[in-house]
């Protein structure tokens, strides 16, 4: 599922938008595209064409296709690591349950795009580099929050904290899954990622 498939491309054009919000429009479209025509189906004429603008005006904003891809890459890459500094951080369980639930928003949103980054991935080793760029950040993070836990006594893994993260990352990706599939699940989902972390990374429910 792509969460961007009903991206209108009214008011692209218009100039009471600033060349930040065309940009970040034209993204919007492109991530549908690669959604809905996989990385190979999508071209610039596809883009101008879903985004109602020429050719030329994509071309103002990106050199290349792959240059869109990885815009959209990055994107998704700061949105990642954006949630992670708006939990709530008053103790180590809701920061926990937070940020899962976030992540695991932020990746249903995003499935379709993640999905066909994974897929190109395994044929292209600079995707490959792309993808893994995605979640190193996210992982450090989340790993260097379960050390400063266990340094301070408030946690104990049931693995090193960056097995531990990485397997949290895996978690999440299938429970995206589910809920793309069943957006009904996405409350269930998230408490019982939320109840995995917490007796995974050792950490007291209070």
């Amino acid at each position: 599922m792509c969460y961007f498939t009903f991206v209108s491309s009214i008011g692209l054009g218009g100039r009471t938008r600033t060349a930040e919000d065309k940009r970040d429009r034209l993204l919007d479209v492109a991530e549908a595209a690669f959604c809905a025509h996989g990385y190979e189906g999508t071209t610039i004429t596809v883009l101008a064409v879903e985004a109602g603008v020429t050719r030329p005006t994509v071309y103002a904003y990106f050199t290349s296709k792959d240059d869109v891809f990885r815009a959209v890459a990055d994107r998704v890459r700061r949105e990642f690591l954006d949630l992670q500094e708006r939990v709530d951080t008053s103790s180590p369980e809701r920061t926990a349950r937070e940020g899962v639930t976030a992540f695991l928003a932020a990746w249903v949103r995003h499935h379709g795009m993640l999905t066909v980054i994974a897929h190109q991935a395994l044929a292209d080793p600079a995707v490959r580099t792309l993808r893994r760029e995605i979640l190193a950040r996210v992982e450090r993070r989340n790993a260097k929050f379960v050390e400063r836990l266990v340094a301070a006594g408030l946690a104990d893994p049931a693995v090193a904290p960056a097995d531990f993260s990485r397997a949290v990352t895996g978690i999440v990706a299938r429970a995206a899954e589910i809920v793309a599939e069943n957006p009904q699940q996405a409350s269930a989902q998230a408490q019982q990622i939320g109840d995995a972390y917490l007796r995974l990374a050792g950490i007291d429910a209070r």
